[in-house]
Parts: structure tokens; sequence; C-alpha cells
């Protein structure tokens, strides 16, 4: 039998996966009373930020897409910091960086997860703010039980954290016999009762003013002015046609285009039935694609972004391609010298929402604010270098490039789905295979999460190229015959228990919703 057969859940009214049974209750119970998948996500991310404070906080990114129940709108959330007014290349330059340090003060970005929540709370919210937290507050406050998850990710991150007081909150929870205590993070609940009981404004105000004196403490870059700005957007999602159906995803400076373009390529390359042949295709796709992600993808606010999926574009990248061996990484040496949690959402009407938000890597740039529990994000050092020629070279108030996004998928009958997977550069290849799967094959949802996955090393993410020689992981139980197949065609092909995050998905019918996961990390996928 297979084993994800009996995660699948069927509901009328509510579908919800998430990587915490406590969020997926607590969005449920706001499902139940009448609020919608937009509510409901709010709260399930809150709550995520308090069961997984290493994957993601309010000081993190989010990037969302929602689709409007009874419409074909489908729109891009999100809440991405900037770089400091201040984060020139010559003051990098000037205090001896090679690079853009990848964790401490000198990391981190402006907040954007408050933003996003605020901005999706204003345009679609029916509930009140303060009913969508307290959830999360309470469990911040009263505890939230230690999972085996959250354990391993406070250990293997607790040595970034670089303020006494964030080593000595999360010290308790570190060894094996932490299992099943309570971890209180009362800082955390402070903040979010600021959010959900002031306006933004005096929101933005408080965490300015208590960022900047940390800033200043550490010898950063954060002023006041960079700090009280939104910097969250609700536009439409971009999109591209796959089979008969259309895949939406957030538009740069998230890694949605290079999605996207990986879909395209997939098309043009035409990977046929051999599925040793296929994977090549599709990696050698990956290599190629994450070579135009170095080269183009940044802040379409600051450089001229060109269309990924530009019919001459597609074709010179699918003229590297070798169809039989394994070409040289683009991104190997790319750099002189993550941690994230996704979720979806469905209510009875039909709306739904993937979020993906993430602080970084774990536990981000390893300080922030011990009295409002606000961890700073990384992105600035894990996205930006200083040298010049570089799409992401750091700049005053740039948005570095961002790994996390989320899809969704329209059929012509109605039907759509909407799911995504945490996972750096991961991400745009485990989501390639699981809509390639539902798009172009046309398998069901159960099929295609039941697959073993791969993926292609090293990718374009700072924090990934050059960290891992040449290689395709794949999940152990990819059959002899295929590892084989790829060692032929010159691959080093290295097997793991697991590879890949999870991946979420909720496929909504005309009669019921369908909501599931592929079991690789804790959490709960249920329905009513």
């Amino acid at each position: 039998m297979n084993p994800l057969r009996g995660r699948r859940q069927w509901g009328r009214r509510a579908a919800v996966s998430t990587g915490s049974p406590a969020a997926t209750v607590e969005a449920l119970r706001i499902l139940d009373e009448g609020g919608s998948a937009f509510d409901a996500a709010i709260t399930a991310s809150a709550v995520m930020m308090a069961a997984l404070p290493a994957a993601s906080g309010p000081a993190g990114d989010v990037a969302a897409v929602l689709h409007e129940a009874g419409t074909d709108r489908w729109l891009s959330l999100t809440g991405l910091g900037r770089a400091p007014a201040g984060a020139s290349r010559d003051e990098f330059l000037r205090r001896g960086c090679a690079s853009v340090p990848e964790t401490g003060i000198l990391s981190a970005a402006s907040p954007g997860a408050i933003d996003a929540w605020y901005r999706l709370h204003e345009a679609h919210g029916t509930m009140p703010m303060d009913r969508l937290l307290a959830p999360a507050i309470g469990l911040a406050a009263d505890g939230i039980c230690v999972s085996d998850q959250n354990r391993r990710w406070t250990a293997d991150n607790h040595p970034v954290l670089g303020q006494r007081a964030m080593q000595e909150l999360y010290a308790p929870y570190l060894e094996p016999t932490a299992l099943g205590s309570l971890m209180r993070q009362p800082g955390l609940a402070a903040l979010l009762t600021h959010v959900a009981e002031r306006a933004a404004p005096e929101v933005r105000a408080l965490v300015a003013s208590a960022v900047v004196d940390v800033s200043r403490e550490l010898g950063g870059l954060l002023q006041h002015r960079d700090l009280i700005q939104d910097v969250s957007r609700l536009e439409p999602a971009v999109s591209r046609g796959c089979a008969d159906r259309t895949v939406y995803t957030n538009p740069a400076p998230t890694q949605g285009p290079v999605f996207l373009q990986h879909l395209a390529l997939a098309d043009l390359l035409g990977t046929g039935q051999d599925l040793a042949h296929r994977i090549h295709l599709l990696a050698e796709a990956v290599n190629q694609s994450y070579g135009w992600r170095l080269r183009h993808l940044g802040d379409p606010a600051q450089v001229v972004v060109p269309d990924a999926l530009a019919p001459e574009t597609l074709d010179a990248l699918v003229r590297r391609v070798d169809p039989q061996r394994r070409s040289p990484s683009v991104c190997q040496g790319a750099y002189d010298e993550g941690d994230t949690t996704h979720f979806v959402v469905a209510d009875a009407a039909g709306n739904s929402v993937s979020w993906v938000q993430s602080l970084g890597l774990g536990f981000g740039s390893g300080v922030g604010v011990p009295e409002l529990g606000l961890l700073l994000s990384n992105r600035l050092g894990r996205s930006c270098t200083v040298r010049a020629s570089d799409v992401n070279s750091v700049a005053p108030g740039r948005t570095p490039v961002n790994t996390i996004f989320a899809w969704g998928v329209a059929g012509p009958d109605g039907r759509a789905a909407t799911g995504g997977t945490p996972g750096g550069d991961g991400q745009t290849q485990w989501n390639m295979q699981t809509v390639l799967g539902l798009c172009s094959e046309g398998a069901d949802l159960l099929d295609v999460l039941s697959r073993p996955k791969w993926t292609y090393y090293p990718g374009a993410d700072k924090a990934e190229a050059g960290e891992v020689g040449e290689q395709i992981w794949v999940d152990a139980e990819l059959d002899p015959a295929t590892v084989r197949g790829l060692g032929d065609r010159g691959h080093d092909v290295l097997a793991r228990p697991t590879v890949g995050g999870v991946t979420r998905v909720v496929d909504i019918g005309s009669n019921a919703m369908l909501v599931l996961d592929d079991g690789r990390q804790e959490g709960l996928s249920a329905a009513l």
C-alpha cells in the first residue's frame, strides 16, 4: 500500500496543511468560525513562527500566491526585506568585507513578514487581527510543545545566535530530553500582541526604534527610515501555460520566474519516457536556468530583469544543454566565499493560499531584539555580494533575490491546485517535478507526491553554490537502473534517505477539496 494514501484528507468546508499540528488546528478553527482562507493564512503564519522559530519569524520574508474563488484572479503577495540605505558596496569594502557577511548584523535586511500580514488583512481579511493572532500569542506566551524537528533545528542553528539573551532563550531546547517540553517565547508574544492591537505605522515605529538601538550597538547599518517603510506588495501573479493548464507564481526578485523557466525548458527539451534520460535533461535545464538567474534575476526596482520566458532566451539556454552528458556547472565557484516553512489553506468558497516564509538560514542573522522575540533575517548576506558586476551586488534599498516562491495551477475545467515547498534552490526543482507531474503528465496528486525526488547541485543561491561538488542527490528508493543511467551520463549520484523539503498541495475540485503532504517533514494535513 502506498504509505501516503492514508495522508490524503478530503473536505468540503476547509483544508489546511502546515508544518505544525498546532498551526493546522488553529487555521481550521478560523475557517470553522467562518473566516476565509486569507484569514486562516495569517493565523497559520504566526503559529508557525512560534512552532519553528529557527525557520521563520516576524522579521523574515514572505511569498504567497492567492486565488480568489469564482474568478480567474491569481495574486502574488510578498513581504521581502530590503538592504539598509547605508548598505553601499563602498561601505562594505571600507569595513574590509570580501563579501556581505552571511550572519550578524551586516547580513540583515529589513523585516517583511508583518507587512505582508497587514497588506493581506487590509485587502481580504474578514476577521479582526486580534482574533487571528490570538492562538500564536497564547502559544508563544504559555509554551508550545517541542517537537523533534523544532529541537533538531534549534540545536543545529543555535551557534548562529550572537546575543546572550537569544542564546539563553533557546538553550533549554538543545538536548533530546527537551522533546515534549514547553518552549516559551515571551518576547514573541509581546510583539504579536502589539501587531494585534495597534495600527501598522505604530508597530513599524516601535520595531524601528528597537532594531535601530540593536543595530547601533552591534555596528550595523539599519536606520529608522529603513524600518518604517511598507515593503509588502500585492499584485497579479506571473504565469505561463503548462499543457492545458496555467501555472501562477510570484514575480522577481523571488525565484518564481526561474521556476517558470524550468517548466518552459522542460517543454522544449521533450524529456521522454526513460527516467534517467528525463532526469538528466531536467537537471541540465536547471543548471542553465540557474546560470540565467545568476546573470539576470535581481530587484526590478533597481535593475532591468529580462523576460525569463522570452523565446530567444529559452532557445539560447536549450542550445547549451548536452542531451547525452552532464555539462559543467555554471554556478560552481560563482561566489568568492535555510530554513523555511510552507503551508497551504483553502476555504469552503474555494479561496486558496500557498504561503512560504523564511528567515533566510536557520535563525537568520542570529541577532535581533530579544524583548520582542525578533530575529532579523540574513537574506542580505545570503543573496548579495560586493562585486560591482553582479546583478545582486549590494546597494542601498535593494531587495535581495529570494529563493522563496509559491505556485498555483488552474485548469480549463475550473479545477485549481496550489502548493509549494521549503528548501533554498531546491524549491524550483522540487516544485517543477510536482507541477510537471500534475500538468504535463496528468498524474493524480497521490502519484506525484509518492515519487522519488532528485536535486541538482550546486544551485545559484549564494549560501549553496560551492558548498557541494557537482552532484545529483536522489531519494534512496530511486531504482538502481535509473541511478546507473545517470552515472552513464556523467552524473555523480548521491543516494540519501530523503531528498527535498516537504511538498504540500491542496487540490480544489467541484465537489470537495483534497489536501496532501508528502511526509518528508513534520506537520499535519487536515480537512473538514
